[in-house]
């Protein structure tokens, strides 16, 4: 499972997340060019400096995310810079 970000680049918070997984039957290019063709729109959609659309490979949750990559947090406290709309469960998306 993939996760897909917007971040705000002023605040650093994580405005919409969207979980891209590979459906039933789909092979491994099918999923590949769906995710690719929605992350192409919402680089569109969110197009500009104040945005920063973000692909975490393998993980879960912006919190995962966060884990592995810090530098994305917004201080170091281990404060994560989410405004809690990212705890959803599982299978939960934001439609954009």
């Amino acid at each position: 499972m993939d996760l897909l970000m917007v971040r705000d680049r002023s605040t650093g918070r994580f405005v919409c997340t969207e979980r891209l997984e590979r459906r039933a039957g789909e092979t491994s290019w099918e999923y590949v060019r769906r995710s690719v063709r929605r992350e192409a729109r919402i680089r569109t959609r969110f197009d500009g400096d104040r945005m920063e659309v973000i692909v975490g490979w393998n993980v879960d949750s912006v919190e995962e995310f966060l884990r592995s990559h810090p530098e994305y947090r917004l201080d170091g406290d281990g404060a994560s810079g989410t405004d809690g709309r990212d705890g959803r469960q599982e299978g939960d998306s934001v439609e954009w």
